[in-house]
């Protein structure tokens, strides 16, 4: 059966970190990456996807039950890491702020198969989340980003396994991820841009 949870927690929350909401989905049963989870928001959120609390209940939370305090302290993370992806968001009319994102990756660079696999789901979930915003988004986009998504999609095909944890590799990492933040960043910016342009050009 399907439970439908309002938001618990505010916005002005922080991320929580990578390890707790881990431990946290552990305790409760589920094998959900957190990585994949926030980057499954984020690209709801990029993307401007019409509903995404209720999208985000039906994906995340459909399994747990309310009457379980371990799943009920591990909704109230998750409430975090969804709320988290769209603080940025304003009225419309609004000046916007400037923008800046945080991938939720183990926080220690270390060059192994658990961290390779959190930010291949990261680009998972951000994939995912993006694509339900349709066509209609896609065709927004400049050839430069969407060769972003491109690349994107290749680090989902990311071997995890046999790589040696050492500076060359770590620094690799980080180039990684920083491509990945600042790619979201390009895309989001973009399409914030695109939707203000048609905006302006709505007749009054």
């Amino acid at each position: 059966m399907l439970h439908i949870f309002t938001m618990t927690t505010p916005d002005s929350d922080p991320l929580p970190d990578y390890a707790t909401v881990a431990a946290a989905l552990e305790r409760c049963g589920t094998a959900e990456c957190p990585a994949e989870l926030h980057g499954f928001a984020v690209g709801m959120s990029v993307a401007g996807v019409a509903e995404p609390l209720t999208i985000w209940q039906q994906e995340v939370y459909a399994d747990f039950d309310p009457a379980d305090v371990l799943a009920s302290e591990c909704r109230i993370l998750l409430d975090r890491v969804f709320a988290s992806a769209f603080a940025d968001q304003v009225a419309a009319g609004e000046e916007q702020p400037p923008y800046a994102l945080t991938l939720l990756l183990p926080q220690d660079i270390v060059v192994d198969a658990s961290r390779l696999v959190a930010v291949r789901d990261w680009c998972q979930g951000f994939l995912f989340g993006f694509g339900l915003g349709g066509e209609a988004v896609a065709a927004q986009l400049s050839a430069q980003t969407r060769e972003l998504l491109n690349d994107f999609a290749e680090i989902t095909r990311l071997d995890t396994d046999g790589v040696e944890n050492d500076a060359e590799n770590q620094s690799a990492l980080i180039e990684i991820e920083e491509y990945l933040r600042t790619g979201v960043m390009l895309i989001r910016d973009e399409l914030v841009e695109s939707r203000a342009a048609q905006t302006k050009a709505l007749p009054h």
